[in-house]
């Protein structure tokens, strides 16, 4: 795990903030052709698992959490108007 000093933050509606070495990841990952599935006990499900790689597999176990905290959050969207 990088050091406090080098990880790099991005901020979300909401005051929502995660880390953006796993966002870029995910997205990456979704631009690959995945989907992310969420489940119970804290766990997500890459579909198809196909697509990951070994370096995607290590980065995803040692970031789990943040992953799973990032593919949860959801916007308030409620200032939004729908006609």
């Amino acid at each position: 795990m990088p050091a406090l000093s080098e990880v790099q933050l991005v901020h979300f509606r909401g005051g929502f903030v995660a880390d953006w070495a796993v966002v870029r990841r995910l997205l990456e990952l979704e631009a690959r052709g995945c989907r992310f599935q969420l489940e119970p006990h804290d766990r997500f499900r890459v579909i198809p698992p196909d697509l990951l790689n070994s370096e995607d597999l290590a980065f995803l176990r040692l970031n789990r959490d943040e992953a799973r905290r990032i593919l949860a959050y959801q916007a308030d969207d409620s200032h939004v108007c729908t006609a």
